[in-house]
């Protein structure tokens, strides 16, 4: 079991094991009917397989692990921030993201990023071992979009930032409230 969020250090590096915000998306439009084409479709499964990937590829580095559900990858990363007391900063372009999440998130006003996930992981590693890792998960089915998304900083201002396309980095507001409905 890697230690934990308390153990995250200045430079490590964050990666997501697949496509972020599949589960959510998929249960928000069947509940309510959307027909989107190609449908969106969960990402609901077992993450011991991509746990025991990344232990066999790197042991002992590995900083944290968490499943993004409830509040997504923001909430993670939030959570993360509170206990080790450094920012989490994102490079946008790195996220990997589905069209049919990203095309339904457009429509609904949302950000992939605050949306629940079933079966992908946030990761914290140590950065010599970040790419060991992504290559071991990215053999998994399900995970050949696993990315390296960001980096921890030295505590700033906002606790998660993210680099947008065009543009300085910016703060990542956390999650308040339920913005989502409950899917589960």
């Amino acid at each position: 079991v890697p230690p934990g969020p308390q153990s995250i250090q200045v430079g490590d590096k964050i990666l997501v094991t697949g496509p972020i915000g599949r589960h959510g998306i998929a249960v928000m439009c069947a509940r309510d009917s959307f027909s989107f084409e190609p449908a969106p479709w969960s990402d609901s499964g077992s993450v011991i397989p991509q746990v025991t990937a990344l232990r066999n590829a790197v042991g002992g580095n590995l900083r944290a692990m968490r499943d993004a559900t409830r509040g997504g990858v923001s909430a993670v990363l939030h959570e993360w921030a509170l206990e080790c007391g450094l920012t989490f900063e994102l490079t946008e372009s790195r996220i990997p993201v589905t069209e049919s999440v990203r095309g339904a998130c457009e429509l609904l006003g949302l950000d992939p990023l605050y949306v629940a996930n079933e079966g992908t992981i946030v990761v914290a590693i140590d950065p010599g071992r970040a790419d060991v890792a992504v290559n071991a998960v990215r053999q998994l089915p399900g995970c050949e979009q696993a990315a390296i998304i960001g980096e921890v900083q030295p505590k700033s201002l906002s606790p998660v930032t993210i680099r947008r396309t065009f543009g300085s980095a910016q703060p990542l507001d956390e999650p308040s409230g339920a913005p989502l409905p409950r899917i589960c």
